[in-house]
């Protein structure tokens, strides 16, 4: 039998009125554009010749009105857009005392730009006439993707004021702009059986705490994808029963299946490349850059790297350390076995323990005698990341204390805990740092990864058309959340060990500067 039996809050739907999420919108990079320029007449002693614009529309201060329509009205016949356009605003400002006449000639350009082909529009935004441009900035803004409205919107208040239109089209074109959609009903389409069960309750638990800590009069349903055959009908069904929004499905061979809909409304709970719908994924976060900008922005040149060889560290370290070396820093790998690894051996190996050895081994031989020996290491190195788990991290750590190296220690993602609500104290990762979810360090009643990922997709689905318009989701529980060409991106926080092996939030320390003293005999340098 089909299982597409929707599951409810209760026993029947219900709508929830509860307390507000508080997510902080910011906007992520941008900045309104630029106003245009013209020239300006330079004083003579310095004037230089410009030559005449030949699209440029004589100044009609000076025609009457009926000389003023008659040139309006053979600019229309012979497609001069740039023409019609001045002669048009000239008529306007002549017409001061029927507002309703003005209101006639704003109708009547802006039904004229829409009838022009985009090369035609083109021409109007390269005119050297401002009243030409404001008329371009204007359509560009109606016809533009609904994402750059609010900016457009923006624009036309700061750099167009004076435009004509701003006495009576544009707010009937505001006032006629669609509506945002009211979300009543949300569908949630997860695989609740087989081998993805623990990970949809995880997620399922998350969407439901997000929606009972919102005010949002929401219906939520979950509708079972375990049965990928009948995956159609299912999303068919939950759009039926009043769906408005969709989160999920969760599985890439699922997203296979719905790629035929597009559907603007889905959020999509995996990756797909070139999916029609809005994405979101745990893997979004590109945490190799992120270390990358906050080591530069440390200061940090030379870099060690630490991995095992399973497929999946030893291909974060090789991208870390392209993308290193890529930015003209140096960065050294140290790859040593995932099954029986010699971690002291490993690090040794990085920080050149072997070299050390073998000069004693020649100032033995020269003096030929024995000599007390502690191996010196290389102190080149701005820091050390270690691609590995916190296992391992923490027979790694001690080392560097044995070795007398102060080289911040850095990991991956993996060394978050795994129960956000039960984060012990590990003495043994004192001063490791690591990129992480903001979750962990401040979890709120939320116990993993994946329920923090259930509580952004809630939370994203509700704010989309925020992130459309570039903002972020500031309390994003697994990041800071943008949206970038129909993914979710995720933007990590960084966390460190303290002495005691307390968690805390903490970024890369930035390197002293150090200082040369010059004296009489020799340069000394000083930290």
């Amino acid at each position: 039998m089909l299982k597409t039996t929707p599951i409810y809050l209760s026993s029947s739907i219900k709508t929830f009125t509860l307390t507000i999420i508080i997510m902080g919108l910011t906007a992520c990079g941008v900045t309104p554009n630029k106003p245009s320029t013209h020239l300006k007449e330079t004083p003579k002693q310095f004037k230089t010749e410009v030559k005449p614009d030949v699209n440029a529309v004589k100044k009609p201060k000076s025609y009457s009105l009926v000389e003023l329509k008659a040139l309006q009205t053979k600019a229309l016949n012979e497609s001069q857009w740039a023409d019609y356009l001045a002669y048009s605003t000239e008529i306007w400002r002549k017409s001061k005392a029927n507002p309703a006449y003005q209101a006639q000639i704003e109708d009547q350009i802006w039904s004229i730009l829409n009838s022009l082909s985009a090369e035609n529009i083109l021409n109007l935004e390269e005119s050297s006439n401002p009243d030409v441009q404001a008329w371009s900035t204007l359509f560009n803004t109606f016809n533009n993707p609904q994402s750059d409205f609010d900016m457009g919107m923006m624009n036309l208040k700061t750099f167009e004021a004076d435009a004509i239109y701003q006495q009576h089209l544009l707010a009937k074109l505001i006032t006629n702009q669609p509506q945002e959609q009211e979300i009543k009903q949300i569908a949630v389409l997860l695989p609740l059986e087989d081998r993805y069960q623990v990970v949809s309750e995880q997620i399922r638990s998350g969407i439901m705490k997000a929606f009972f800590a919102s005010n949002q009069q929401i219906t939520l349903k979950f509708y079972d994808t375990s049965v990928l055959e009948n995956l159609e009908e299912v999303y068919t069904l939950a759009k039926q029963e009043g769906a408005d929004r969709i989160i999920g499905p969760l599985r890439k061979e699922a997203l296979q299946e719905l790629a035929s809909f597009y559907d603007t409304n889905l959020l999509a709970l995996n990756t797909l490349e070139n999916a029609p719908f809005t994405q979101f994924s745990l893997k979004s976060a590109d945490a190799s850059l992120q270390m990358l900008i906050s080591f530069e922005s440390a200061g940090y040149e030379r870099l060690g790297i630490l991995s095992n060889d399973s497929k999946r560290d030893l291909d974060k370290a090789n991208t870390f350390q392209q993308e290193w070396t890529q930015a003209n820093h140096n960065a050294e790998l140290s790859i040593y076995p995932d099954e029986r690894p010699k971690l002291r051996a490993a690090l040794g190996d990085l920080i050149h323990e072997k070299q050390s050895k073998e000069r004693k081994n020649n100032l033995r031989w020269l003096l030929g005698r024995n000599l007390s020996f502690f191996p010196r290491t290389r102190q080149d190195l701005d820091a050390v990341v270690i691609y590995d788990n916190a296992n391992r991290m923490a027979v790694f750590r001690p080392q560097f204390d044995f070795f007398g190296l102060d080289t911040p220690v850095y990991g991956d993602i993996q060394l978050s805990p795994t129960n956000f609500q039960d984060i012990k104290t590990n003495a043994d990762l004192n001063r490791v740092s690591f990129l992480t979810y903001p979750a962990v360090l401040n979890p709120a009643d939320l116990s993993s990864k994946f329920e923090a990922f259930g509580w952004d997709s809630f939370i994203i689905s509700t704010h989309m058309r925020e992130l459309e318009n570039g903002h972020c989701l500031a309390s994003g529980k697994t990041g800071v959340l943008s949206l970038d060409n129909k993914e979710i991106k995720q933007q990590l926080v960084w966390a460190k060990y303290d002495k005691t092996g307390v968690l805390k939030e903490a970024p890369p320390r930035k390197i002293e500067p150090k200082i040369t003293e010059l004296t009489s005999n020799n340069p000394v340098i000083s930290q």
